[in-house]
């Protein structure tokens, strides 16, 4: 019974030092390269608005990039007066554009005489915070802030885009 045991030993014992013999190297394949695509980013940028008798000044209070996707892109401000932020590229072509309510600019409803009927006017408010949160586009380079009132577009600022560091 003993030299059955050793039988089986020895063969288990050869049989686990063929199984760890080396397999020829296999030859090196380099992977072909793919075109690195950035990772999606947003910009949130928070400012200050003020009317003034020159033109409406602005203060950028927060310009963050951050990494992430938007969920759901805000709609367009279908509003007369707006302000238009615009993504410029290097050559300081627009890219993509998004149309805000002008923050500056309320519309209200009030009772106009003493036959309760309504009328809507327009407020304009001395100073307003703006807020707005973009997808930037990989080859963006600033931001554009432009108001547009009664159908006129006026320049607020340009503002570089902070990258993420």
């Amino acid at each position: 019974m003993r030299p059955l045991f050793c039988m089986i030993g020895c063969g288990l014992l050869l049989a686990g030092f063929l199984g760890c013999a080396r397999r020829p190297a296999a030859a090196y394949q380099p992977v072909a390269a793919e075109a690195s695509v950035p990772a999606p980013q947003l910009l949130f940028l928070s400012c200050r608005l003020t009317a003034a008798p020159a033109g409406t000044q602005v203060q950028v209070l927060q310009a963050q990039a951050v990494p992430g996707d938007l969920k759901a892109p805000d709609p367009d401000a279908d509003v007369p007066n707006n302000v238009r932020v615009s993504q410029l590229n290097g050559q300081g072509q627009p890219l993509a554009q998004v149309r805000v309510a002008h923050p500056l600019r309320r519309s209200v409803e009030h009772v106009a005489d003493d036959q309760r009927t309504f009328q809507r006017s327009e407020v304009v408010v001395p100073t307003a915070e703006l807020f707005v949160r973009l997808a930037l586009r990989p080859t963006a380079t600033a931001i554009r802030l432009e108001e547009v009132v009664d159908g006129k577009t006026n320049l607020l600022t340009e503002i570089p885009i902070p990258r993420k560091s």
